[in-house]
């Protein structure tokens, strides 16, 4: 028994450091307002840990994950690395929370904020409109179980380029960075969320069991 248990963790380790990831990475954008920007696999080190039953209730209660084993994601040579303006950092917010809210409008308007202007937009309805198509796209694929995140990302950027829309470097910086992520994370586990990631990250700056993870 104690062998299949073994083999069960086993089997759930590359699940759990895929959402180890995703989660360490959202936390660093969302929470800590700090962007790693070099992070390629060789500046992730993962260290697996034997935690107790309050840490393992507190992990299944949050992240639907009890295992004893944890790993956690340590992050090399931030000597490349970024941070949102005090003025932008406001607009990341409502991007992400649009993003978990599947609000089509407010995504578009969110990525226009992502720059302090947009000179070079000629209609930026237009543009809000077209990326609101997109998202209700992803929400139907999400509801079958499909799609994939580096997908949407890619989506998305094409209709970035064909209207134009200017984007803070620490935004292309953080995008670059969330891609390689999502890279090795898909390979781990595929269905790791996302926008679950995203959502968890969020409702962490308002709950207490936050502090505990």
């Amino acid at each position: 028994p104690n062998r299949r248990a073994d083999d069960e963790e086993s089997e759930d380790l590359p699940k759990s450091i895929a959402l180890c990831g995703v989660q360490s990475y959202l936390k660093m954008l969302i929470f800590d307002n700090f962007i790693h920007a070099d992070l390629h696999p060789g500046n992730v080190l993962v260290r697996v840990e034997e935690v107790g039953y309050l840490a393992r209730l507190q992990r299944y209660v949050l992240l639907g994950q009890g295992s004893a084993r944890v790993p956690h994601i340590v992050f090399l040579d931030a000597g490349l690395a970024a941070q949102f303006d005090p003025s932008l950092y406001s607009n990341v917010q409502e991007f992400f929370g649009s993003i978990i809210q599947h609000d089509g409008p407010a995504f578009g308007r969110a990525v226009l904020g992502l720059s302090p202007s947009q000179p070079y937009v000629a209609d930026q309805d237009a543009f809000v409109s077209e990326v609101a198509v997109k998202m209700a796209a992803m929400k139907a694929e999400m509801d079958r179980g499909e799609g994939r995140a580096g997908d949407n990302i890619r989506s998305y950027m094409e209709s970035v380029r064909a209207h134009h829309v200017t984007l803070d470097p620490t935004v292309m910086v953080a995008l670059m960075s969330m891609m390689v992520l999502e890279g090795w994370q898909f390979r781990l586990d595929p269905n790791v969320s996302i926008v679950g990631s995203i959502e968890t990250q969020l409702n962490r700056r308002s709950s207490i069991m936050g502090w505990f993870m």
